[in-house]
């Protein structure tokens, strides 16, 4: 079994106050498959993600990358697993007084020596996979839509062909038919190159649509998982009112 990522006892703290006790919570992904946790609002999703990602350092436990401890790498280490690793926020985070154009070619000039002839033929093929409307390369984030934030956000997530990506709720706030571009775009971009996705959600529709394997998170631990297409009938009987209710 190929294993890219392995979290382990996972805690963290801010500014010496513990945010989130993940109580026991251990899983791992195989290289080249979707999984998903899911979970309510304030399960710790996000900070979950962030920890896994290398964002935030735990303050027990420890995230591994293909066998590599994140929070003792070296810096040399760490910037060369950063360029095989794509991250979308939830909100898209974009840079805000940074052009949308200038905001998915920037891993590109950061992280690379192409040329900006290369940089522009990236950036058109990530830009169409999202269906971005070219007209606003110049615009700034502040001037679009929702929808066109993380539309940008996941082509600036895609530009350096990661090989591990993070994704926070990727369709929420969306419309049906921007949901349904963003993962239909997804399922493309993870058929043509394998890549390994950690996907955090609280909507069960759309992290059946792509998931191999689906986590419930649940006060503070991972308390069932297993292939989509199972995970999705266990939760619907659940949800099934009782025999005999009204």
């Amino acid at each position: 079994m190929d294993i890219i990522l392995e979290a382990r006892d996972l805690a963290f703290s801010l500014d010496g106050r513990q945010i989130f006790q993940f109580q026991n919570l251990n899983f791992r992904l195989q290289r080249g498959e979707i999984y998903v946790v899911l979970g309510e609002s304030g399960s710790g999703k996000s900070v979950l993600l962030k920890l896994c990602s290398g964002l935030f350092s735990p303050a027990n436990g420890r995230v591994e990358i293909a066998g590599i401890n994140l929070a003792t790498a070296s810096k040399e280490i760490s910037q060369a697993m950063r360029i095989k690793m794509g991250f979308v926020f939830q909100e898209a985070a974009l840079i805000s007084n940074m052009s949308i154009y200038d905001n998915v070619a920037l891993p590109l000039r950061y992280h690379t020596r192409l040329k900006e002839a290369e940089v522009q033929a990236r950036v058109a093929e990530k830009m169409a996979l999202f269906e971005v409307d070219r007209q606003y390369d110049r615009s700034i984030p502040a001037q679009l839509s929702l929808g066109m934030r993380k539309q940008a956000a996941l082509a600036r997530a895609l530009v350096l062909e990661p090989e591990l990506l993070f994704l926070d709720e990727p369709g929420t706030g969306l419309g049906g038919e921007a949901e349904y571009l963003v993962f239909k775009a997804l399922q493309e971009y993870h058929q043509k190159t394998r890549a390994t996705f950690l996907m955090v959600t609280s909507e069960g529709p759309s992290a059946f649509t792509i998931a191999d394997r689906i986590g419930l998170l649940e006060k503070g631990r991972i308390v069932t998982e297993g292939p989509a297409q199972e995970m999705q009938e266990r939760l619907a009987q659940v949800k099934q009112p009782a025999s005999g209710s009204t």
